[in-house]
């Protein structure tokens, strides 16, 4: 039986189409109401370009980077050929000085998760360093910590099986919140709120919020969402 392609699977349909939409329609609302400049736009973790669809006024030029997993940035190169859009196979900080001129909009969507806090560290600094004064950086990432870690523990389990290994004492540890406790591996162990910290060593954070849910606390949302802007 063929394999679900990634687009299938999120947004396939019913309540999961849901939950991963909420973040583009997120990053719509979120771009109109801190009325987002679009001269140059860069993407971290674009995948096949789909928050391109998502922005409330076209691109004059954008520049999405991605790892290539299942070769979605292939997709977006097609798609967009005939665009002032550039896509590039990238997982280092180094390759965004690539860029000549300085981003006016920086967007990264379930991304930053999935990459290791060294790493991600040099990240934040170079892309702090392609932004122009007052821009924003606009980022979604999961809940991994408390009761929302353990319910989507539970649910996964049941529909799709163990597909990443916890310990009972890291399941304890990730309900509680006491996420040092927790070996990373990708969403595994990841804190939004230390990625908040981080952050703000490049820049002023502007709001934290739930992404499905804005008007209960973020710690109670599937996904948070964080909105960001370079000072200087």
């Amino acid at each position: 039986m063929k394999k679900a392609s990634y687009n299938e699977r999120l947004f396939g349909g019913g309540l999961r189409r849901y939950i991963h939409l909420a973040r583009f329609n997120w990053l719509k609302r979120k771009c109109e109401e801190y009325e987002a400049r679009y001269d140059l736009v860069v993407e971290l973790g674009c995948y096949d370009g789909k928050s391109i669809e998502f922005l409330p006024n076209k691109p004059k030029r954008y520049y999405g980077f991605d790892a290539g997993w299942e070769d979605g940035i292939y997709d977006a190169m097609k798609k967009y050929r005939d665009e002032a859009f550039t896509f590039i196979v990238s997982s280092s900080p180094s390759d965004l000085a690539i860029l000549s001129d300085k981003a006016t909009l920086v967007i990264s969507l379930e991304t930053l998760e999935h990459i290791s806090p060294d790493t991600l560290e040099d990240y934040l600094m170079n892309l702090c360093n392609i932004m122009i004064t007052k821009s924003h950086f606009i980022i979604t990432v999961p809940n991994e910590k408390g009761i929302i870690f353990l319910l989507k523990y539970i649910i996964k389990n049941l529909i799709y099986g163990n597909s990443q290994e916890y310990s009972l004492r890291e399941i304890c540890a990730a309900t509680l919140g006491w996420m040092p406790l927790v070996k990373r591996n990708d969403h595994k162990g990841f804190n939004w709120e230390s990625l908040v910290d981080q952050l703000e060593r490049y820049f002023s954070i502007t709001e934290v919020n739930g992404v499905q849910l804005p008007m209960i606390p973020p710690s109670l949302n599937l996904t948070i969402g964080i909105v960001c802007r370079k000072e200087t």
